[in-house]
């Protein structure tokens, strides 16, 4: 599960001064297929990689040209969120993640299927 927010219920919360978000149209059922497929997916790359000292996935982000690390659970959590119909719950990673201990979603595919061609 994500960490509470530490300004839950507070008055002064900083975020209560920002624009309400855009209300978020539900999932196609095409895109609700695509997203429980993805989730799947991580299930089993958590279980044939985590026990390797793989903490999770990292993506290229191309506004900031820099790499994001999502563990396994902030993957799940996000996931979870979007067939709840509500954006994903902007997160703070771990503290200095270490690069060596996260794969891009294209090197869990691959590894995926080199398990599963055995």
């Amino acid at each position: 599960m994500m960490p509470e927010d530490p300004f839950a219920d507070d008055p002064n919360d900083p975020a209560s001064f920002l624009e309400p978000e855009e209300e978020f149209p539900p999932l196609s059922v095409d895109e609700r297929a695509q997203i429980l497929h993805d989730l799947t997916l991580l299930e089993k790359f958590e279980r044939h990689l985590k026990h390797r000292g793989i903490d999770g996935i990292f993506f290229f982000c191309e506004d900031c040209a820099e790499n994001h690390f999502y563990t396994w659970g902030i993957m799940r959590d996000n996931m979870l969120s979007l067939l709840s119909n509500h954006v994903s719950p902007v997160h703070e990673p771990s503290a200095d993640p270490d690069p060596n201990r996260y794969v891009p979603w294209d090197y869990c595919l691959g590894y995926l299927d080199g398990i599963e061609a055995r």
